[in-house]
């Protein structure tokens, strides 16, 4: 079973390969060689691997599961145990290039141990075979228990909190590196208590003929492969019955926003999206991701006693929020049929998400607005972080629905739902990357003039952008709103079959895939995921320049260079998000012209089966 598996997989990746797919693999070669490389001693070996692992356990969240197209659901009528079919989806798994390129990177410990004597090398083989086997099964037990916990809010706001708390960790690198030196941890130390870093112990530990902790190592590495098995094949066979897919009770109160919105029909649209808000586990992890982020990120740098993050607490949250908002038509699937045999009802419709997201939204990331500010004692900051939430809480309402219309995501109906949130749930980075990017840009009119007023001394330019930012704000609500109710009035069977099947409409389009359209896919992902992080740091760097706030931070790099050389780079960085937006538009208004066009003006190329 493990062999006819593995062909499946394979045949698999063999259809999915694209553009992207062959850029990841490079990328990820050329990583696992520099693991290789610059792995010399255990502290580095024990930070790579440990960065490796967690790219494993984090990765499936964000790549649909991580099963690679064989769900064990397909295999529920099959004679055969959920032991036996752990083991063979378990074989299969080695079938990607994830684990190829993974196993090249841990043989940088054979090489470790090669230097370290001819008995550690040969120590150092299984070890990291070991561990390999070991983060494979992890992600996988990883996915299974999300799926375990992801069928209530509460389980999903404790899924959202490690996530959020990595990722702030990731963004706030530096911060964290500071606390470490200050409080004089020991960090290669911790790593090598981690799992996954057992194998450095054991190779260690024979190098220096410490035979009784290298045959421990080895072993725990062995009994931890044979728990994770046995748990996976455990949650494999829940998940298989249908016990992670029935339906949960929720709570009979709908809250007292819901309660008294008017009964209109942008009331029932309204208090119908709070209910999903908080009844539809994905939408909640979203939320309380959104949450869990903003408070990491602004509270972590505490630790160093910077309080100027404080402030930007409500921002961060408002911005997460609306990325996580991006699927908002797209995980209630192939029900948007319901507006759509009513005429006329797109525009109520797209009214009353962006109510409810704003009901939902905005009193929790104005308080903390507020408050993060009052605590941090900085009066400066009052102008721009208002500025920034109006411009966000605006951008936000407006560009969620817009590219929930404009960009959507195939998710499985409610119903159909097996309550693993990375199955069920979609690969939105590139939205979420999109959405950040686009906000800030939003806030750039804004933030100028209030970064103008900072400059020039004028408390009038400052309070003139704060309500710019308010103006501009309710500009880009109403605006994006129009833009994707016409939309949906438009082109809403094709929204609809892009649900319902994951493939855009045939009318009009070719049999063949156009040329070129791999690239211009990658190109667009490329620019939107890469563009908002010059953006954002020349935002960041122009409010600190105007309110000569000390930085430490890799966002505000430029306050690092000379004075003579700041405002430059803030310039160039701007300029270069800009031109990357200006590609990204180009290449997606070029690419959708492409796919106007009658099949009859596209050349088809002949087939050379048929011309025989």
């Amino acid at each position: 079973m493990a062999v006819v598996l593995t062909r499946m997989r394979l045949l698999l990746l063999w259809r999915v390969t694209n553009g992207v797919l062959i850029a990841g693999v490079v990328a990820g070669l050329l990583l696992a060689l520099a693991t290789v490389i610059f792995g010399v001693s255990a502290d580095v070996l024990a930070a790579a691997f440990a960065v490796w692992a967690l790219g494993w356990l984090i990765g499936p969240l964000f790549t649909g599961g991580g099963d690679g197209g064989l769900r064990p659901e397909y295999f529920t009528r099959l004679p055969m145990t959920a032991r036996g079919l752990a083991t063979g989806l378990l074989a299969a798994a080695f079938a990607g290039p994830g684990p190829v390129i993974t196993a090249v990177a841990f043989a940088s410990l054979v090489v470790f141990g090669a230097r370290l004597g001819g008995l550690a090398g040969l120590v150092a083989v299984p070890a990291a075979a070991a561990q390999l086997v070991l983060v494979v099964l992890a992600s996988r037990v990883v996915v299974g228990l999300l799926g375990e916990v992801m069928r209530t809010r509460l389980g999903a706001a404790l899924v959202a909190l490690p996530w959020a708390a990595a990722i702030a960790a990731a963004s706030n690198i530096g911060i964290v590196a500071l606390a470490l030196a200050r409080y004089d941890v020991d960090v290669s130390r911790w790593l090598l208590v981690f799992p996954p870093n057992w194998g450095i112990v054991a190779v260690q530990a024979a190098a220096r003929a410490d035979w009784l902790v290298c045959v421990s190592a080895l072993i725990g590495l062995a009994l931890l492969i044979v728990m994770l098995l046995a748990a996976w094949a455990r949650l494999l066979d829940r998940r298989m019955s249908g016990v992670l897919a029935r339906r949960t009770r929720h709570p009979a109160g709908d809250g007292l926003l819901v309660r008294h919105l008017p009964a209109t029909p942008l009331g029932a649209v309204a208090a119908k999206e709070l209910r999903e808000w908080s009844r539809d586990t994905l939408r909640s992890y979203h939320w309380y991701f959104a949450i869990a982020f903003g408070l990491f990120l602004c509270l972590m740098p505490l630790a160093v006693d910077l309080t100027w993050y404080l402030p930007w607490t409500g921002v961060v949250v408002t911005w997460m929020a609306a990325a996580g908002a991006a699927t908002l038509f797209s995980t209630d699937g192939t029900a948007l049929w319901l507006t759509l045999m009513r005429p006329g009802a797109e525009r109520t419709d797209v009214r009353g998400r962006q109510i409810a997201w704003l009901l939902k939204v905005a009193p929790l990331s104005i308080v903390a607005t507020v408050a993060g500010t009052g605590l941090s004692g900085l009066a400066w900051a009052w102008p721009p972080v208002l500025a920034l939430q109006a411009v966000a809480l605006g951008a936000g309402a407006g560009l969620a629905v817009l590219l929930s219309v404009m960009a959507p995501v195939r998710m499985p109906d409610a119903h159909r739902r097996t309550g693993n949130a990375a199955a069920d749930g979609a690969n939105i980075v590139g939205l979420v990357w999109a959405m950040i990017g686009l906000i800030a840009a939003c806030a750039l009119p804004s933030a100028a003039a209030v970064a103008a007023g900072h400059l020039l001394n004028l408390i009038a330019l400052q309070w003139a952008g704060v309500a710019l930012a308010v103006v501009t704000g309710v500009g880009y609500a109403w605006l994006f709103g129009r833009i994707a109710y016409r939309r949906l009035q438009t082109a809403g069977p094709e929204l609809l079959l892009r649900l319902r099947t994951g493939r855009s409409a045939t009318t009009g389009r070719p049999a063949v895939p156009l040329p070129g359209h791999g690239r211009r896919r990658l190109l667009i992902g490329l620019c939107l995921g890469t563009a908002w992080t010059p953006l954002l740091s020349a935002v960041l760097s122009l409010v600190n320049l105007a309110t000569r706030t000390p930085s430490r931070t890799f966002w505000t790099f430029p306050l690092g260079l000379p004075p003579v050389l700041q405002v430059p780079t803030i310039v160039i960085l701007a300029a270069a998000a800009l031109v990357l937006y200006v590609i990204a538009i180009r290449t997606l208004l070029t690419l959708l012209h492409a796919r106007a066009q009658p099949a009859s003006s596209v050349a088809v190329p002949a087939d050379s089966h048929t011309t025989r």
